[in-house]
Order: C-alpha cells, then structure tokens, then sequence
C-alpha cells in the first residue's frame, strides 16, 4: 500500500513542478480530486448492491457481445465467427480481429445514437456534471465536458462543445483535450471488456468504474498543469439532437460506427508499420534487441512500481504500458489477453487493466488535435502546443487511477 501512496504524491507532484502557474494551484481542489477517486472507487469495488450493478452491466456486456457476433456471423461467415467449413491445420488462427471484434463498435455506435436520441444519456451527463461542479467546483461547461467523456471518445466528445471554442480559457481547452486522453468512450468499453475476459472477473464493470474514477483524476492533472486563472463561468451547454426519430437516429449511429471502425482499422496498420520501420532503424544501429518498446519500458519501470505493481511483474507491466502509449490500449488489452491471467499475479492484472483505461496514446494526441484544429484553425497553434502536455496528464490521470484501485485491492 505504501508504494502506491508514495505513486499518488509522485504523480501528483510531477504536474506541479511543471506547471504554467504554480501560484494559482488550490490546495482544496487537489485534495477534492484525490479525495473523490478515492470514494468513488471505495463505493464502486466495496458495496456490494454496486457490485451486483457492475455484475449485471458485464452481463449485458455479453449479450452485446454475442448480438455483434451474430451479425458479423450472418454477413461474413467463418471469418466473422461462424463455425469453421473445414478442419482447421497448422499454426494459424481462425480469429480474425475485424471481423469478429471490431463489429462491437458498430452495435455500441448505433446503440448510443439511440439514447442519445431519447435523452437518456443526456440525463446521466447532467447527473455526473452536478456533481463534478458540487464537488470540484468546476463551471458548467467544464462540468459537462468531463462528464461526456465518459461516453463520447477523443473526437465526438469536442464537438458537442463545438461553439464554445472560441472563448473558452486556455484552463478549460487543456480540460478538455485531458479528459478525452483519461478516460475511453462507451463504444469501445465492450471492445476492451471482450479481451479481457479470461484475466479478470467482470472486465466490463472494471473498464465502466477505471473511467469513472479517472473523471476527478482529470480534472486534478489539468488543472495542476494549466491552472484556471480567471473566473468567468459558463453554464452547461444545450446538447442538439440532430435525429429525426428513433430509426434515423440508429441510422446515423451506424455510419458514424462504420467510420470509427474503419479509423480503428486503419490506425492499427498504420501504427504497426511505422512502428516496425522505427524498430527496424533501431535494431539496424542499437542491435537487433532493441525496440522502441523496450525503450519505452524502461522509462515506465518506476511509473508501475509506484502504480503498486509487485517486483516480479514490473518488466512486463512496463512493457504493457508502453504497449499502450506507442501503439494504443486496444493493443495493449490484446497483449495482456495473450499472455494470460497467470502471466502477472491477480493484483498486477487489475492495476494495469485500470492504469491502460484512457486514450492517451501518440495516434489519439494526432486525432484531437486535427479535430479541435478543424473547430476552430485560430487555436490551431495552442492546441498544438497544449496537446502533448494533455497527453501525458490522461497518462498520469490513468497511472494514478491504477494506484487507487491497488491501495483499496
């Protein structure tokens, strides 16, 4: 317990050294922030009644994992998880990740376009933004980007405050692109939950609560890093419903679940050649060993010790991580799925599946950035500057939601 007690006063102290205006950090709002993970995540991993709630959201998780089969099924056949026509020989796999995975996304997609449709996620945003501005203090705009980021994923998320990106604080811009980095969007929570299956119990319910409990952590980090230096507030912004009715609304989630798909498809590619060219430029000067991985790991060596990761575990928890950072956490789920739950001891597993929860990855820094720049070009150059500082807080943000989760484990 006390190696991740010292990672929380690490993690939190990182973000203050480097801060653009120290004199303006509130002592409260470090301590709410900490405080509210802590609660949050006492409730959600101890109560039972809660606990009997997360069981039963891992068990519709299911159902929707098998609903997505059974289209891919119908529409590709064997290689979207149909039984095999032939006797399957050799070393190869019959598991075809765009066909039999990916699909998930388009069904969350269409499904969140729906409530999104009968206001029902509306509700639950306003709810969790009520309480960020009672606890935290935050204005209602911050209040509302936080909590829809709990839903909407790097790209969606900044535009549902599309018009107020003119105005808004240099503070609240940074809040914003550090809350998408912390956290994963609805329609990928299944996509992440169906890897993770054979490494711990109700993977669902732990990706629902790590987003959850890096809310408040987001918040701490950004404004640790760009403290707010003004008070002027604004008021949680009026969301549009652009759908006309509850099928034109499942339309639009579906072609907004193929784009993001086919952005998940070719991202990996893209990822994996250059990952592979960079590794074949290091291997031809370094030796043949050495990767951009393995670099990466050795500087998240201390970052998972202080996150509580035992001794034992430390070589590959850090390689998971950088897995994470360089390629994304879809990747770095997939490498833990592969592994194996007697890979890493049970509490290794559940504070790295909490710490890989967040989009903070280099493919995801490109994708706001080209977004908000989209918004509004005048900020282009700030986002810019500002994005790489967001990225590494939704990191810390992370990092220190696994510690939280591996003092009250």
């Amino acid at each position: 317990m006390w190696q991740a007690l010292l990672g929380i006063l690490v993690f939190t102290a990182i973000p203050i050294v480097l801060s653009e205006n120290r004199r303006a950090i509130s002592s409260r709002m470090i301590v709410a922030c900490i405080l509210l993970q802590f609660v949050i995540a006492a409730l959600m991993l101890r109560v039972p009644a809660l606990q009997a709630v997360l069981l039963e959201f891992n068990s519709a998780v299911k159902v929707l994992e098998q609903a997505a089969l059974a289209g891919s099924s119908y529409m590709f056949g064997y290689l979207g998880g149909a039984p095999l026509p032939f006797l399957a020989e050799g070393s190869g796999s019959s598991f075809i990740i765009a066909f039999q995975i990916l699909p998930i996304v388009l069904v969350m997609s269409a499904l969140s376009a729906i409530l999104f449709y009968w206001g029902v996620l509306q509700k639950i945003i306003n709810g969790l933004g009520w309480l960020l501005q009672k606890a935290l203090r935050l204005d209602g705009l911050q209040a509302f980007t936080v909590a829809s980021s709990l839903f909407f994923g790097i790209v969606e998320g900044p535009l549902l405050v599309r018009p107020y990106f003119q105005t808004m604080s240099r503070s609240t811009l940074f809040l914003v692109i550090t809350a998408g980095m912390s956290t994963v969007a609805g329609t990928v929570m299944v996509l992440y939950a169906s890897q993770l299956e054979q490494i711990v119990a109700n993977p669902a319910g732990h990706i629902l609560v790590a987003s959850l409990i890096s809310l408040p952590a987001a918040v701490l980090f950004a404004q640790l890093w760009v403290p707010p230096t003004n008070s002027a507030e604004h008021r949680l912004p009026p969301v549009t419903v652009d759908a006309q009715s509850t099928l034109d609304a499942l339309v639009r989630g579906t072609e907004d679940g193929v784009k993001l798909l086919l952005n998940i498809i070719g991202i990996i590619i893209v990822l994996f050649a250059l990952i592979y060219l960079i590794n074949a430029l290091l291997g031809a000067v370094l030796g043949e060993n050495i990767t951009l991985e393995y670099l990466a790991s050795l500087l998240f060596y201390p970052i998972v010790w202080l996150m509580g990761v035992s001794g034992p575990d430390l070589s590959q928890a850090a390689e998971l991580m950088s897995i994470k950072l360089i390629f994304n956490e879809f990747v770095a789920y997939q490498k833990m799925a592969e592994l194996g739950p007697q890979a890493l001891s049970p509490h290794s597993n559940l504070i790295l599946l909490y710490g890989i929860c967040g989009f903070a990855n280099f493919a995801s820094l490109g994708l706001v950035v080209g977004t908000i720049s989209t918004i509004a070009p005048e900020r282009t150059a700030e986002v810019a500057h500002l994005g790489t500082r967001a990225l590494f807080a939704g990191l810390l943000a992370t990092c220190m939601t696994g510690a939280v989760v591996g003092i009250l484990t």
